[in-house]
């Protein structure tokens, strides 16, 4: 199953297929408030990946742009799947500056990895 969902100039497409849910994020996020859009869909993938037993991937290695609002629903996503002892794998390309910038803050969440993992390999 892949779902394909925008909201002006972002994408996000959230697929269940193989061993993971993958919900990978295409275009820029300019939002003021991106919650009402990325929140839902967020919400969703974490569902799919507690009730099938699979790991959630975020993968933002085609992601052009996005604000400061978007990581706060990012943060909260990963807090839920720490706290229900789930795995969530977030891709990003660190040879690009802002995403290498953007995603390091994620490093306090990562902890031992058991639950975060923060892959920085290029797409």
């Amino acid at each position: 199953m892949t779902e394909k969902l925008t909201d002006k100039a972002l994408t996000l497409e959230l697929s269940d297929d193989g061993a993971e849910v993958v919900v990978r994020w295409l275009g820029r996020s300019t939002a003021r408030d991106p919650r009402i859009f990325v929140g839902p869909v967020l919400q969703k993938a974490l569902e799919l990946s507690r009730t099938q037993k699979k790991s959630l991937a975020l993968d933002f290695r085609q992601l052009d742009y996005f604000n400061s609002s978007t990581i706060t629903p990012v943060v909260r996503l990963l807090q839920q799947v720490k706290a229900q002892n789930g795995h969530a794998v977030v891709r990003f390309r660190a040879d690009l500056n802002w995403q290498r910038l953007s995603f390091s803050a994620l490093h306090v969440l990562q902890g031992d990895g058991e639950h975060i993992v923060l892959d920085g390999g290029a797409a």
